[in-house]
Parts: structure tokens; C-alpha cells; sequence
């Protein structure tokens, strides 16, 4: 029973490299592949500009100096 098993095992381990190899030998995926990468980066970059101008825009909210009391606040607001 345990010859039958490492045989099998045997035989399974020899065909799966050999199917795994084939694969391998056939180079890239093709035009369709890397214009899908392509696609997926314009999705990334086209997410990723917004978030950063937002990010950015709360840092310089978060480090800004000006200190206003509602009293200044009403004087800017009519003018004053």
C-alpha cells in the first residue's frame, strides 16, 4: 500500500511540473493582458489625484494659523 501511494504521488509530482512548464515557455500574456494593466493603473491614478488634493488641502487646513472668535467671524461676514 505504501509503494502504491509514493508511486502515485511519484507520477502526480513528474506530470504536474511537466504541465507547469508548458505554460512557462509561452512568453507574455499578450497585448489584451498588459492593456488591462494598463486600464487598471488609469483607474488607480484617476483615484489616486483626488485623494491627494484632498489630503493635502486638510494639511494645510489642519497646520494654518489663523485663530478667529465668532465676534471676527460676524465682522468678516458683514463686511466690517
Amino acid at each position: 500500500m505504501k509503494k502504491l501511494i509514493l508511486q502515485g504521488l511519484l507520477v502526480f509530482g513528474i506530470a504536474g511540473t511537466a504541465l507547469a512548464s508548458g505554460a512557462a515557455e509561452s512568453g507574455s500574456g499578450g497585448v489584451l493582458v498588459v492593456l488591462f494593466f494598463a486600464f487598471l493603473g488609469v483607474i488607480v491614478l484617476f483615484q489616486l489625484v483626488p485623494s491627494l488634493v484632498i489630503f493635502f488641502s486638510l494639511i494645510k487646513e489642519i497646520f494654518a494659523s489663523r485663530r478667529t472668535t465668532g465676534v471676527q467671524v460676524a465682522k468678516q461676514e458683514k463686511g466690517e
